[in-house]
């Protein structure tokens, strides 16, 4: 666990973005840590209107609560910046609201897919309809896919923390290849959950079904606090990336802890943070 971790928070005066305030400020309360809030505008006209917009609204917080938070205003390209802030003030993990992917956004890519693909940072990603405060129950979806378990590593350091259960959530592939595939998976994500003296639980599915499905109806039956599941533009599958989009914007509300896991290459989880 890093001594002191940071929380940065995409922020656009939104009761969306205030709810993710909300969480940061609860992780650092839970952490010894503090929060920066960054608001990405065009030119110095909206820098100085984002700084007095700032200045407002932290003198709404509780005094405790001022003194974890930063309100920071930049220049630039909402995407670019947000991921080359999280790396150069060493991001914990980048809790950001979302208002969920409308018309087009849903055949491309909402802006929180956009942003977690241009970042190498952790996210937590809430639709600002469901708090967190407690997390005792992290469902991580997995597959024949390598880099579906590559969130293992930051699934596990936030089960750790709350001393949550992990449900890795997989299926079996009439395919004999694939369904070879996530055994393999499993295998290695339950021996690094062990080493890491984690709890889990194991569900499989048969292939048949529908997996998004049934897994948020799983979800709901457990009262899932999380969920866990790592974002990849490319795979065997078609349109990997339409998956992570719809934990998203799952109907339960349910908070999602992701990262681009395009550059990690085992459940340990590479470069990036490394705690809560």
């Amino acid at each position: 666990m890093n001594k002191n971790p940071l929380y940065l928070i995409p922020f656009d005066f939104t009761p969306v973005s205030e709810s993710a305030v909300r969480i940061g400020l609860d992780l650092s309360i839970a952490n010894n840590g503090r929060v920066v809030l960054l608001h990405v505008v065009k030119n110095d006209h909206e820098r100085l209107e984002a700084r007095l917009k700032f200045k407002e609204y932290i003198s709404t917080l509780s005094e405790s609560d001022k003194k974890l938070t930063i309100g920071k205003a930049i220049i630039g390209d909402v995407y670019e910046d947000i991921s080359k802030a999280g790396e150069l003030l060493d991001a914990s993990l980048i809790v950001m609201g979302t208002h969920g992917a409308r018309g087009f956004q849903k055949i491309f890519g909402s802006h929180a897919v956009k942003m977690i693909s241009h970042s190498s940072q952790p996210f937590l990603i809430t639709q600002g309809k469901k708090s967190v405060d407690k997390i005792k129950v992290i469902v991580m979806p997995f597959s024949f896919e390598k880099k579906s378990i590559q969130i293992a590593n930051f699934a596990s350091k936030m089960a750790k923390k709350f001393n949550a259960t992990i449900h890795l959530v997989g299926y079996h592939d009439n395919d004999e290849f694939l369904d070879k595939g996530t055994n393999k998976n499993e295998i290695i994500v339950k021996n690094y959950l062990s080493e890491q003296n984690v709890n889990f639980e194991i569900v499989t599915f048969d292939k048949g079904i529908d997996f998004e499905k049934e897994l948020m109806a799983y979800a709901s039956k457990i009262d899932a606090d999380l969920m866990a599941a790592g974002y990849y533009k490319e795979g065997l599958i078609t349109n990997p990336n339409s998956f992570i989009q719809e934990m998203i914007e799952n109907e339960l509300n349910i908070p999602l802890l992701t990262i681009n896991a395009e550059g990690l290459t085992n459940p340990s989880g590479g470069s990036a943070a490394t705690g809560y």
